[in-house]
């Protein structure tokens, strides 16, 4: 029986896969992926923590202006502090705080962010906006190591969905990644974190703000909060990434986009799924997750 890694090479996924721990990985990210348990952590980490396309860039920024005080974008990429992916030394090189971020599960992450208390902002996404979003990026993506110049996925619209509802994309798979982090409170002895929605943060951005300034023990004046929504809002932040930020850690895609910011809405999974597709999406995730789909 073909494995997942075997199932999304067959559906038109260009990488080197591998199965790591039950889950898909690209091969190239696996030494990475097994350091990550190691890596130092500082008292006064911050760490922001996705599921894949949903809102990470976004939420990133916000936190940065929350640590600075001001809304005054931060220099670098948010892959600079991209915990799975950057060296150590390029990790130890950031100022503190750092705010960090990652896709990975909670048990994936060094041990001593649960000892030392860290603060943590979880940001949850509707899952149907987060699969077409991963898929239009993919459908263009270049890997930077790929030297076939394809791009990330080539296959059809009805297999990716396929493949994200059995786990079978890299980086992880949705249903793990919700339960772990929606439990992480009870797993971790009461362990406080921030949950944000991103369909929250679109209906009212600076309430979500004050909110996260709040958890973090940084409140700001209201006007610094609004200007912050603004510096954020979804053209000046695409603006902000493409046009005036340091580019050192920006990765390559297709085209002179940054695949990273398409639309910024919600619910525009509905112009992609037929009936057939949505119902089996909901009909999935509530067996999954033991909840009624909620958006």
């Amino acid at each position: 029986m073909a494995t997942p890694a075997e199932k999304a090479t067959a559906a038109g996924l260009n990488a080197d896969l591998v199965m790591l721990d039950g889950f898909v990985e690209v091969e190239f990210m696996v030494d990475r992926l097994k350091r990550v348990k190691d890596l130092p952590i500082r008292d006064d980490d911050i760490l922001l923590c996705t599921f894949p396309k949903s809102g990470t860039h976004w939420t990133w920024e916000i936190l940065n202006m929350i640590v600075a005080g001001k809304a005054e974008y931060a220099k670098h990429w948010q892959n600079s502090a991209w915990l799975e992916y950057r060296t150590e030394e390029e990790l130890e090189a950031l100022a503190s705080p750092r705010i960090l971020h990652t896709h990975l599960r909670p048990s994936q992450l060094p041990e001593t962010v649960w000892d030392k208390r860290c603060k943590v902002v979880y940001v949850r996404r509707n899952p149907k906006d987060c699969v077409v979003s991963s898929f239009s990026q993919m459908s263009k993506q270049i890997w930077k190591d790929n030297p076939t110049g394809k791009p990330s996925y080539t296959g059809t619209w009805d297999d990716f969905i396929d493949l994200y509802l059995n786990g079978c994309i890299p980086i992880g798979a949705y249903f793990e990644h919700t339960i772990e982090w929606t439990n992480i409170s009870e797993a971790k002895k009461n362990f406080e974190i921030c949950k944000v929605h991103y369909e929250d943060m679109k209906q009212d951005c600076v309430r979500e703000i004050r909110r996260m300034a709040d958890y973090l023990g940084r409140p700001l004046s209201d006007k610094t909060y609004q200007d912050i929504s603004e510096a954020c809002s979804f053209t000046n932040l695409k603006h902000a990434n493409e046009k005036l930020k340091d580019q050192t850690y920006h990765f390559h895609w297709q085209g002179d986009s940054s695949g990273y910011f398409r639309k910024g809405t919600t619910g525009d999974w509905k112009n992609w799924f037929t009936v057939a597709q949505s119902e089996r999406f909901d009909r999935v995730y509530e067996e999954r997750l033991n909840e009624t789909f909620p958006y």
